[in-house]
């Protein structure tokens, strides 16, 4: 059978040399992926990361699609990732990277750029990373014109919302994950916000924003040779308690094809105008009740978590051979995605504080209720007696996949399967 995403290729292309640079043990279709289509892989690890995150690598599948592996005390740390790349070029010359986590895109472009590799732009991709400076870019060129401001503490956070209106967005000017973003609907709540902001959260500044309404989706869209692949729209959910935080996604979106257009065009002029290069970039949407496109958020990456796997599970095919061959500079071509079914997940994690469950609860129920619509369902508490209020996405300890050739369904199993384990674990959860 013909993957949807991937049309033959006349011949098979030569081996060549592909670094991933993760500490996503999720990654592993990616490296098989590589593997798949003859290339040597090498994997950049990074331990603090992995332990920070309570990842262990070496229980995930990866091994076998991975030629050689390096492991980095920090790969954030610029310089030993740079050493660290150099002696691997200078041991077999790479021809591609792949870099999936936010903080590893610029620092692995910055050293493509030194050994002239075909990557995502530096500049670029450190403008998408700089909130306010992605916001100056794009109402330079016209493309979005959302209200904002970058303040060094309350008094101008104050002024900034006196001036349009409550509510407005805070987050720091740098981050990824949902963590340190609220929505706050007065003075003194945002005062509250900003006492309460653990140390360094805001060390880059603070971002206020206009508060965007309408349906929040995103464009998930690949570039290469100057040419974009509209890949995918999804939509996602948030907790109605702490709206930044968000509890899941279903792909694809339940849209008209006009509002997929509309959507797709806006985020290939945001990829434009800041002038990304080259890559598979996921960037987050507020589709206006007057049908008006405004950006949330640019990620000049690979939508993160389980996405793939859910992409994959809507019928749109593998979107890491894909990845992989956009990092080789390939000219690849293809068609819109065709999808077959919608798939969705939630996340979920504790809403309050609350005592640290003794054991895990039961998950067979769910798979007996819903047989093959359900794909995947883990609960891991981390360490420690206590479970924190999850207010970003490092939070979440569970997560439920679903899929079904109907939207509503598919997204009423999968809440119902999430409000099924609050009842069995006796306390509220994010959802």
């Amino acid at each position: 059978m013909t993957d949807p995403l991937h049309p033959p290729h006349p011949s098979a292309p030569e081996a060549l040399h592909v670094v991933f640079v993760t500490w996503k043990a999720g990654n592993a279709p990616a490296f098989e992926a590589a593997k798949r289509l003859g290339h040597h892989v090498t994997l950049i690890r990074s331990l603090l990361m992995e332990q920070a995150q309570n990842i262990d690598f070496d229980a995930s599948p990866y091994a076998r699609f991975v030629d050689r592996v390096h492991v980095l005390k920090d790969a954030t740390d610029a310089a030993a990732l740079r050493a660290c790349v150099l002696e691997v070029h200078r041991e077999r010359p790479v021809d591609g990277f792949v870099a999936t986590v936010d903080a590893l895109v610029v620092p692995v472009a910055r050293i493509a750029e030194e050994i002239g590799v075909p990557f995502t732009d530096a500049d670029a991709a450190e403008t998408a990373k700089q909130k306010d400076r992605c916001r100056q870019v794009l109402a330079a060129a016209g493309v979005d014109t959302t209200r904002y401001a970058v303040v060094g503490g309350f008094e101008e956070a104050a002024a900034f919302a006196a001036a349009g209106g409550y509510p407005v967005v805070v987050k720091p000017a740098r981050g990824s994950g949902s963590e340190g973003a609220h929505v706050v609907a007065d003075e003194e709540q945002l005062a509250g916000v900003l006492a309460g902001a653990p140390d360094g959260a805001y060390a880059a500044g603070i971002l206020v924003e206009e508060y965007l309404s309408g349906r929040f989706v995103s464009a998930e869209i690949g570039l290469v040779h100057g040419r974009f692949l509209r890949l995918a729209v999804s939509e996602r959910s948030t907790w109605h308690r702490h709206e930044a935080l968000e509890t899941g996604t279903t792909i694809p979106a339940g849209i008209s094809p006009e509002e997929h257009d509309r959507v797709m065009r806006f985020a290939e002029e945001v990829v434009g105008a800041v002038g990304l290069r080259l890559g598979v970039f996921h960037v987050e949407v507020m589709l206006g009740a007057d049908g008006t496109p405004r950006l949330i958020e640019l990620n000049p990456r690979i939508m993160g978590s389980c996405l793939p796997n859910l992409f994959r599970l809507a019928g749109g095919g593998d979107i890491f051979e894909l990845l992989v061959r956009i990092h080789l500079n390939e000219a690849v071509e293809r068609g819109p995605t065709s999808f077959d079914g919608y798939a969705t997940v939630r996340w979920f994690g504790a809403a309050d504080p609350v005592a640290t469950p003794e054991r895990l609860p039961d998950l067979d129920w769910a798979a007996e209720r819903y047989g093959d619509s359900l794909r995947s369902f883990t609960v891991r508490f981390p360490e420690g007696g206590t479970l924190l209020p999850c207010r970003g996405n490092l939070g979440n300890f569970g997560e439920v996949q679903v899929v079904h050739p109907d939207r509503t369904t598919s997204i009423r199993i999968a809440e119902d399967i999430v409000a099924g384990t609050a009842e069995r674990l006796g306390f509220e959860v994010t959802r």
